[in-house]
């Protein structure tokens, strides 16, 4: 049981850093780190529910979280040229500290939340970060990527606590369809804004 709980403890931290370090890169022209931060996310979600679902379920739930990341990043990513390590900003440093905020904004009101919620205060705590995190990003981004990263977590927040409240395969499928649709309309819109860019 033991090992159990310290899984719990890293998978929300995973999923904690990588929204943290999607919304710190937010409208960085490089979004492979932002990308394998979402992938972050879907293991720290494996590892957050991974005393409640069965092997089957948690598989599907990383594979979603890869997939979508792959989907996003069909365009988008140049592998060809090297990952340099962002330099330090002030834009960076306001949004982690901002992202702080939020945290301790979500630790003062989820005891309330939980009333109404019967889920483990843990898996409230991330699902509602996600959903917050997903918001700022998507509100302060410009790029289409980061926007869609922005909704991705969102929906990856409210699954998370839904797949708990209505525990239907059925219902799981739907959600997994629906993340992977969120992916491919991202992909799809970035490279029609793409294309609009080369004709003119």
């Amino acid at each position: 049981m033991r090992g159990l709980f310290f899984t719990s403890i890293i998978g929300g931290a995973l999923i904690i850093l990588g929204a943290l370090i999607i919304f710190i890169r937010l409208n960085q022209p490089d979004s492979r780190i932002s990308l394998n931060a979402y992938i972050l996310e879907s293991v720290g979600i494996v590892l957050l529910l991974v005393r409640i679902f069965s092997p089957q379920i948690l598989i599907s739930v990383f594979l979603t979280g890869t997939m979508g990341a792959a989907i996003l990043g069909t365009d988008q990513v140049a592998l060809h040229i090297p990952l340099k390590p962002d330099k330090v900003n002030p834009q960076g440093i306001f949004r982690l500290l901002l992202g702080f905020i939020l945290a301790v904004l979500i630790l003062s009101i989820e005891p309330e939340i939980a009333v109404w919620i019967p889920v483990p205060d843990s898996i409230l705590f991330c699902s509602l970060f996600l959903i917050l995190m997903g918001l700022t990003t998507f509100s302060l981004s410009s790029r289409l990527m980061y926007r869609f990263l922005g909704i991705l977590n969102i929906f990856s927040g409210f699954q998370l606590v839904y797949m708990l409240l209505e525990e239907s395969v059925l219902v799981f499928g739907f959600m997994i369809a629906i993340d992977l649709l969120i992916a491919l309309l991202g992909a799809y819109f970035m490279s029609g804004s793409q294309n609009d860019e080369y004709s003119t």
